[in-house]
């Protein structure tokens, strides 16, 4: 990042690039809101509470403070399971707890009827849960934007995930890192 830039202006580029990388389109206040989450999380911790119990804290608090908790509930299991992964390869909550709790959070952010107050970020909270995994995709390319490999164990992983899965992503940033893969290996890309 160059220091001259902002967070946001740094974010919104990336993003832009993930989301055409992945070819996934997002209305324009998405992208705005996604900009501003990145932000925020660079420049903060990551509250550790297990999402089950915000999930659950959030059903019984008043409408003002519900919504609150779970957007944070959203917000947070996107930038974890985007940016945070490959973290849960051995772990015993996986990336699809992330995903299910932030995309449960969202669905319910998007809510309209009885009780709820008409939010400016309905239909965000809305397209952010229906493409909840999409999303989760554009901000782990995202990521790896930020923090490319280079060492030798992130190469051999980022070589690994290649083998498994096909990924037109690590095949080119392994090419970026000198590292030539046979396209023909018979796996789908």
């Amino acid at each position: 990042m160059d220091s001259t830039e902002t967070l946001e202006s740094f974010f919104w580029e990336k993003l832009g690039t993930a989301l055409r990388d992945q070819r996934v389109e997002a209305d324009a206040l998405t992208e705005h809101y996604l900009v501003q989450l990145l932000a925020a999380y660079a420049t903060q911790q990551v509250d550790d509470t297990p999402l089950a119990l915000k999930l659950l804290s959030a059903q019984n608090a008043p409408p003002t403070e519900r919504r609150r908790r779970l957007r944070e509930v959203g917000d947070t299991s996107l930038f974890v399971s985007g940016f945070w992964s490959d973290s849960f390869a051995r772990r015993v909550v996986d990336v699809d707890y992330y995903i299910g709790m932030g995309g449960t959070a969202y669905g319910e952010l998007a809510r309209t009827g009885a009780g709820w107050a008409p939010d400016p970020f309905g239909d965000v909270y809305g397209e952010l849960a229906e493409n909840f995994g999409r999303f989760v995709q554009v901000l782990t390319v995202l990521s790896r934007y930020c923090a490319p490999a280079s060492a030798p164990q992130d190469i051999l992983r980022l070589y690994e995930k290649y083998r498994t899965t096909g990924s037109r992503w690590a095949a080119s940033r392994l090419a970026a890192l000198g590292v030539m893969v046979n396209p023909d290996s018979g796996l789908s890309q």
